[in-house]
């Protein structure tokens, strides 16, 4: 394989490889430019690819893939292999933090892929390495491998981001109030619950829920970063009534949306975008002092109110691009915020959302939730495999919050909460207006995902899919695992493969037949043995 490299548009020179598996380094660059790697690799028994912003493997080589990433969003990584998932060629790069853009295009003369990396370098960037793997793994592995190979430590994640939560968001959404929040926050903390998030609303009087009408001008009062009178009047006292029932307290915040109708807009509108998107302009982070002054409004409310943390949301909202690198000027502001608030709250609790849930982030958040997924519990189990296969194990990544229609079947409800296990659990109904059966359902899960927290928390997760199909997840402890079957045809190879305890979570259409399998239904209650009904689970003692 030939492998070219240039700088400015300019050839510089050429690297040989044959080997299976090449860690090249890069040296440090002296000046700031774009640099790319351009090489080309045959399409060869491919019939799959996965890259970091992909839910699910694609099941077409299209003849255009195109993949960025930078601090703020995903990382440079981009797999193909074939129907037994194995790796074909996995391609990536060990700089995290500056702009960068993988492209492959088909070469339908030449039967390759042409490949060309390029990313936005400065003399800060360092070192890094070119990683070209082709050895026969499963292509989970190739990226298992990356992972350890950038030596980033985890962090010590702390006791309260293991802990189930409550949100306030598709609830109640902006129609947020104190006596609304202590009524649910008190259901919450009997069901279990160690975690309430305030989300959108708090710092505006408007009274109003999401529809496709409002969701137009939504965020137009957003960035004074006040609370609202008229739905906290006695705030801080609130805050202490709930963390007296046993729950965290977290405010939701945004730093980079500038609301068109703020009072901080009027001040900042020169660092901001002109352009208008849902009521918002998008702070330039590269202009320094006005980013530090939204800081500190972000910061002050850690300083004057007793809350717990915060739910830290559209960090991403400046995509990486090549032509306008932001990367590292997002990552200072990131980086900054972070410390700032453990330097208030060593135990602070920070919340990061899909997009900004990747390695370079692992350093600046204590959680990493799922993208917003409201009715949709497969697109919740999607997006937390996603998040798991690009983190890895022994982090706290949380569901995006739990939300049904009221006249929901029993089946679906424990589906929403099953799939919510592969994650933290996370829920936002109006608890104060549920059912007695919904209610049973909700207890029956979180239940089971504190008798077995040492289990999600410490046990190795995997991941598997068939073409666009997952098939299962699962994680494993010493000698006990827990699978979430999303296809009931790979039960024969779960039972296979698994010789030791095991609980199986039904998230299928069918019944699970299972022998010597103690059986449950969506509440708990036993079912009838060797069958495991949808949004059931089973327990099989080997």
């Amino acid at each position: 394989m030939k492998i070219d490299f240039y700088f400015n548009e300019q050839f510089t020179h050429s690297h040989e490889e044959s080997s299976e598996l090449l860690r090249l380094p890069i040296p440090a660059p002296t000046q700031a430019g774009l640099f790319e790697i351009r090489f080309s690799i045959p399409i060869l028994d491919m019939q799959s690819y996965w890259m970091p912003e992909c839910r699910v493997p694609s099941s077409k080589l299209h003849w255009r893939i195109e993949c960025n990433s930078a601090a703020q969003r995903y990382f440079p990584f981009l797999s193909f292999f074939n129907l037994e998932q194995e790796n074909r060629c996995s391609v990536a790069v060990s700089n995290l933090y500056d702009d960068c853009r993988i492209r492959a295009f088909m070469n339908q003369e030449r039967g390759t892929y042409d490949l060309c990396i390029s990313i936005c370098v400065t003399p800060q960037s360092g070192s890094f390495e070119l990683l070209v793997d082709r050895r026969k793994l499963l292509w989970t592995e190739c990226l298992t491998q990356y992972r350890q190979q950038l030596n980033i430590a985890l962090p010590k994640f702390p006791a309260g981001a293991w802990q189930a939560v409550y949100c306030t968001w598709y609830a109640v959404h902006a129609s947020v109030t104190q006596d609304w929040v202590e009524e649910n926050a008190a259901l919450a903390a009997k069901l279990g619950f160690g975690t309430l998030i305030i989300d959108d609303g708090w710092c505006f009087d408007v009274m109003k829920r999401v529809t496709p009408q409002a969701l137009t001008d939504w965020y137009e009062h957003i960035g004074d970063w006040e609370v609202s009178k008229s739905k906290f009047p006695d705030f801080e006292n609130h805050v202490q009534r709930v963390r007296a029932m046993g729950l965290n307290y977290l405010l939701w915040v945004s730093p980079f949306l500038i609301g068109a109708r703020s009072q901080l807009y009027q001040e900042i509108k020169q660092a901001c975008s002109t352009t208008y998107h849902e009521g918002y302009h998008l702070l330039n982070v590269k202009e320094k002092e006005v980013a530090e002054k939204v800081l500190n409004k972000i910061v002050r409310l850690l300083e004057i109110y007793p809350i717990d943390g915060l739910k830290i949301d559209f960090l991403d909202q400046y995509w990486p691009d090549i032509s306008e690198p932001r990367g590292r000027a997002t990552l200072d502001f990131i980086a900054n915020m972070s410390s700032r608030i453990r330097a208030l709250r060593p135990e602070a609790l920070i919340e990061f959302r899909q997009g900004y849930t990747n390695l370079a982030m692992l350093p600046h958040a204590t959680q990493f939730r799922a993208g917003d997924v409201p009715f949709d519990f497969l697109d919740n189990l999607l997006r937390l495999a996603q998040i798991r296969l690009s983190m890895g194990d022994h982090i706290p990544i949380h569901a995006d919050p739990v939300y049904w229609h009221p006249a929901e079947s029993d089946v679906n409800i424990s589906r929403h909460m099953i799939a919510s296990l592969v994650g933290v659990p996370m829920l936002s109904m109006q608890l104060s207006g549920i059912s007695p059966r919904e209610i049973a359902i909700i207890s029956h899960w979180l239940n089971f995902y504190q008798e077995h927290l040492e289990l999600f928390q410490k046990g190795k997760w995997q991941i598997r899919y068939y073409q666009s199909q997952l098939l299962y997840v699962s994680v494993t402890l010493q000698k006990q695992s827990i699978f979430f079957v999303n296809c009931a045809n790979s039960l024969p190879k779960i039972l296979q493969q698994c010789s030791h305890n095991m609980h199986i979570l039904n998230l299928s259409a069918e019944t699970l037949q299972v022998d010597n399998c103690q059986s449950y239904d969506c509440q708990g209650e036993k079912h009838q043995n060797g069958c495991i009904p949808p949004g059931g689970r089973g327990s099989v003692r080997r």
